[in-house]
């Protein structure tokens, strides 16, 4: 595929990357994992210019989609990587290099049997925790109850963040100007979509 001003390609670059690198400045820097068709991140570019929205997605037909979308408005302040979120946590990255990481509605892998392939472990956690800056935020929207209560507990053990929201740490998620997608699908089902947000401790 032909790399477009929308899609970076890590291996021109020498790791750990930085903000500067992909995008020539210091302005805040928003992290999504797992963008899907990138229509969240897309709205969130055109609404502030004041940050830039950098999103990692493993699935190609997702990713190319995003990338035409995103080049028919020549936005800036926008970029994607095609590649496995935690190895680019893990060794692609500079550390303290994000503002905030947003991770909107992450396979739940509901059956039992499949519950170790769940993205937010202990190893996840603590790599977010290095490429978040001092006063970052991790942002994480499920319809699945189970799944954020889960989610909730993995960070509470982790030691490395606290939660935002008092017990039981998440809250049910408010209409908001940008949606994803899945979010505008739950929501016209009339399904509950919960949030938490997790503060990374300095």
């Amino acid at each position: 595929m032909n790399l477009t001003n929308s899609a970076v390609d890590i291996s021109l670059f020498s790791f750990p990357i930085t903000r500067e690198d992909i995008f020539g400045n210091r302005n805040p820097l928003v992290l999504e994992i797992g963008f899907g068709e990138g229509e969240f991140l897309i709205d969130a570019a055109q609404c502030d210019r004041s940050r830039n929205y950098l999103g990692l997605e493993i699935k190609g037909g997702r990713f190319r989609k995003a990338v035409r979308a995103a080049e028919k408005l020549s936005l800036e302040n926008l970029r994607f990587v095609h590649v496995e979120a935690e190895i680019a946590l893990r060794q692609v990255f500079r550390e303290k290099m994000f503002d905030l990481v947003l991770v909107n509605f992450p396979d739940p892998w509901p059956k039992k049997k499949h519950s170790k392939h769940r993205m937010f472990n202990r190893e996840f956690i603590g790599c977010l925790a290095k490429v978040l800056m001092g006063s970052g935020r991790a942002v994480i929207k499920t319809d699945q109850l189970s799944y954020i209560k889960q989610i909730v507990s993995e960070f509470e053990r982790s030691g490395l963040f606290r939660p935002a929201y008092p017990s039981p740490g998440f809250i049910e998620a408010r209409t908001g100007e940008t949606e994803t997608k899945f979010e505008k699908h739950f929501r016209e089902a009339s399904q509950k979509i919960f949030s938490a947000i997790f503060l990374n401790l300095p």
